[in-house]
């Protein structure tokens, strides 16, 4: 079961909007100085489930990046929830997971998650999981 692709052409980075969804500050400037390193610009960050809702009703977003393990709504919450949408069903989604559970990894794969990618990660990590599903970056 290999990532879906959901875009064939090469984005540009700076031209993604993503939303960084994490429970813990750290986690979310973590991310956000990777994805910056690989060149996006328009990083949206979420302290939760709920607050990625709410933004996601008043922003475009082209990617998440979301934490499984967070309290109110948690990442596969999130993910079934933008999966029932028209708006944001096809949307991309990677679910970031502090453990290697193949049994969480199967259940996220099969409420439709485009790829996931396992905590503590580094850029390099970060650049591929996110090029498996939006295509090669420019």
């Amino acid at each position: 079961m290999g990532a879906k692709k959901v875009k064939t052409n090469m984005p540009k980075a700076s031209a993604v909007s993503v939303l960084i969804v994490d429970d813990q500050q750290s986690m979310r400037g973590i991310a956000k100085y990777i994805l910056t390193q690989l060149g996006f610009k328009d990083i949206i960050e979420a302290k939760s489930g709920r607050d990625a809702l709410g933004k996601l009703e008043k922003a475009n977003v082209d990617l998440i990046i979301s934490d499984w393990n967070m309290d109110d709504i948690d990442g596969l919450t999130l993910l079934k929830v933008i999966r029932k949408h028209p708006r944001t069903q096809a949307m991309p989604f990677i679910m970031a997971t502090g453990r290697s559970d193949k049994e969480q990894v199967k259940e996220a794969i099969s409420f439709g998650v485009n790829n996931y990618i396992i905590k503590p990660f580094d850029a390099m990590t970060m650049k591929k999981r996110i090029e498996a599903v939006i295509g090669a970056l420019s």
